[in-house]
């Protein structure tokens, strides 16, 4: 059996390289993969594992006195999603671009997955704000949340603007498992948006979908950065795929990655394009694919889209 954990913790760590190195024995030890990353400010990570080798992780984490009680979640898996191992301490747990342009301290308040779940029932008057990249609001979202005006997170800072026309309305943050949220609000405040009129989802899409999955409010696909791409929320067979080709836009939600090795763009593509096109985003990477030496080499798993 194995297990796939993501988590994070905002915490003070007083020295991240130190850190880094001892996270790197204990996961290879353990023959854990995935990608952790460590900041003064806290950790972020998402690892995949055998079920005991992950329960170790867990067990040394929640005994480690600077980020014990992490809220981790679990999600059992058929092979590891992850092809190897990075470790890395950072000036940021994500990258936002605007380090120390804001009180990371001034965080919004957590909702709890059913009071967020009731409002939804209640059809409470509020704004649902995705703070995850607009690709993967593309696949599932929650119902009528507002996509994402940036390509990737980082790129918030320079949408604030676009976000002003929600800061006298009752406003929930959602990401996957929460920690975008951390980093999101407080750049909504420093923005002029109201303490008392902000929330986050606690545990986000990941902590949801364990409860109300099949039940509630989330439509298609979380989007995961592992050899996944993307999970089921609605296992059951009412759930529905929102996801568009990118080329004949028929209802779809695989992702691919252009096979032109220059472009590698991610994109939604149904079999049938996907074949027509030689795998690629558009005739133009399909005309420049003549050429072999061009082509990105075919990944033995689901590749992975390069930016994250």
């Amino acid at each position: 059996m194995y297990q796939a954990i993501l988590y994070y913790k905002i915490c003070s760590i007083a020295n991240p390289q130190a850190e880094e190195a001892v996270q790197l024995k204990l996961c290879q030890s353990l023959n854990l993969k995935g990608r952790i990353l460590i900041s003064k400010d806290g950790i972020n990570g998402t690892l995949g594992g055998r079920s005991e080798d992950i329960a170790q992780y867990v067990a040394y984490c929640n005994t480690h006195a600077e980020i014990s009680d992490i809220d981790f979640k679990f999600d059992g898996v058929v092979s590891v999603p992850f092809t190897k191992l990075r470790v890395r301490a950072r000036p940021e747990t994500v990258a936002t671009g605007a380090l120390g342009q804001y009180d990371m301290t001034n965080r919004a308040r957590h909702i709890s997955i059913d009071t967020f779940h009731q409002w939804f029932l209640n059809k409470e008057d509020m704004v649902v704000l995705d703070m995850r990249n607009d690709y993967e609001w593309d696949i599932g979202r929650f119902k009528n949340s507002v996509r994402p005006p940036m390509k990737y997170f980082r790129d918030l800072k320079e949408n604030l603007e676009f976000y002003k026309q929600y800061q006298d309305k009752k406003v929930v943050t959602f990401c996957t498992g929460g920690i975008r949220c951390e980093l999101a609000t407080p750049q909504l405040f420093a923005a002029g948006f109201k303490p008392e009129n902000v929330y986050q989802l606690d545990g986000g899409i990941i902590k949801y979908a364990q409860t109300y999955g099949n039940d509630g409010f989330f439509e298609g696909k979380c989007f995961v950065f592992d050899d996944r791409i993307a999970i089921p929320v609605n296992t059951t067979a009412q759930a529905v795929i929102i996801g568009q080709c990118s080329h004949c836009r028929t209802t779809n939600d695989i992702y691919r990655n252009c096979r032109n090795a220059v472009c590698n763009k991610l994109f939604i593509a149904c079999d049938a394009c996907h074949a027509a096109f030689s795998g690629t985003c558009s005739e133009e990477c399909q005309n420049i694919i003549a050429d072999p030496s061009c082509i990105r080499p075919e990944r033995i798993k689901v590749p992975l889209h390069r930016n994250k």
